[in-house]
């Protein structure tokens, strides 16, 4: 249903427009602007350039700024698309994110401004996804609450992104698999590092994948050998590929290191924690746990890109995430990180693994009808943990 119209008065000594490359400067000094959680204050950076990070996200960027009376950024927010599979269709999928506002212009009228820019601007599609994590308790209050004239908002589902520090009991988990899944199966797959002769294989395997998953976005490959932004911090070296023994590819990832330009920054800890993180990170090192930086220090990890195979392949899913971890270890970085949808049955197995774990809703905004009709519930969601 379409939702109601609303009447706003606008601040008229604030105005929004989309940005330019100017704006990169004053963009991060509010994209750093720290949050709390659990007890950590994180800055969420994207140094040393926002928009290029940002072109990870998008393929058609759309950024937009709100300004006072003198010319100071107060808020900001992006609403880009990029090409994905949706019902098995190459469509322009948009995703709303990056929505910050300065501390002191909270409320009302910036947002009634952001609403109107996105009325102005969301076409082609006319609804975004988003993924609004469990504590961001602001976010969770304007958007799926649909105040201050922002768009409807529509749930689809739980999401959980995890990131993997080490296993539990191998036992437990080839327990679970069953008998269904033989040790003999999985030995007769073998893995490769991706080189050149396996692109085509690599974009007809995503291609195939959208037989089972909505939203993978629709890969070229060869953009890895051209060293397109949307690949930045990626090389086709960093792909492992999975073979099966009639030499079919059934399953890849790629190891994603994007410290280079985005960056969870620890400011600082709460007393009790800061206290305990000495005594705490050796604790972590010796149950396989997630290490708490010093103050002024990031989390490094590797962002699993393109982590597919078929849905029912668990076996499969678990030995990538095995090596995954492994070669992670093997280049310094002691963490991988994945999101999953709850409906993915992949998911499953993540009672078995150890990390830290970020639970979320994924859902749409839309002024207009409700988008979930159009998206068929039998594909399962998919969701690119380093383009969200």
């Amino acid at each position: 249903m379409q939702q109601a119209a609303q009447k706003h008065i606008y601040d008229e000594r604030l105005t929004i427009r989309g940005t330019v490359d100017q704006d990169d400067l004053k963009l991060r000094e509010i994209i750093n602007i720290p949050l709390t959680t659990k007890g950590v204050l994180l800055s969420f950076q994207r140094e040393p350039s926002y928009f290029q990070a940002s072109k990870v996200i998008y393929k058609n960027n759309d950024h937009s700024v709100v300004e006072d009376d003198q010319n100071r950024m107060i808020a900001c927010f992006s609403n880009g698309s990029r090409p994905c599979y949706v019902n098995q269709e190459i469509k322009p999928l948009r995703y709303a994110c990056d929505l910050r506002v300065v501390s002191a212009q909270r409320g009302k009228a910036v947002l009634n401004l952001v609403a109107k820019r996105m009325r102005e601007t969301m076409q082609n599609p006319d609804f975004a996804q988003n993924i609004i994590f469990d504590d961001n308790h602001a976010a969770r209050t304007a958007i799926q609450t649909s105040k201050f004239g922002l768009p409807q908002y529509y749930a689809e589902g739980a999401v959980q992104t995890l990131t993997l520090t080490g296993f539990q009991s191998e036992k437990k988990i080839q327990a679970f698999f069953g008998q269904q899944y033989q040790a003999t199966d999985i030995n007769k797959i073998r893995s490769c590092v991706a080189e050149p002769k396996h692109i085509e294989q690599m974009n007809q395997f995503v291609k195939e994948m959208a037989q089972f998953y909505n939203f993978i976005p629709a890969y070229d490959f060869n953009e890895l050998l051209q060293s397109h932004p949307y690949f930045l911090g990626l090389k086709l070296n960093d792909f492992h590929l999975y073979f099966d023994e009639h030499n079919v590819l059934v399953g890849m990832f790629g190891l994603w290191d994007q410290h280079s330009f985005k960056q969870s920054k620890i400011v600082d800890y709460g007393k009790i924690i800061g206290f305990a993180r000495p005594f705490y990170n050796v604790y972590s090192k010796v149950t396989e746990k997630m290490t708490l930086p010093k103050r002024g220090q990031s989390f490094h990890y590797h962002a699993l890109h393109s982590l597919l195979c078929h849905p029912a392949q668990l076996a499969l899913h678990h030995r990538m995430l095995k090596d995954a971890l492994r070669l992670s270890k093997q280049k310094g970085i002691d963490n991988v990180c994945f999101t999953l949808s709850k409906r993915d049955p992949r998911y499953q197995l993540n009672q078995f693994y150890k990390g830290e774990i970020l639970s979320g809703t994924h859902g749409y905004v839309s002024f207009n009808s409700d988008p979930r009709p159009s998206i068929d519930e039998a594909y399962i969601p998919y969701f690119e943990v380093g383009r969200i």
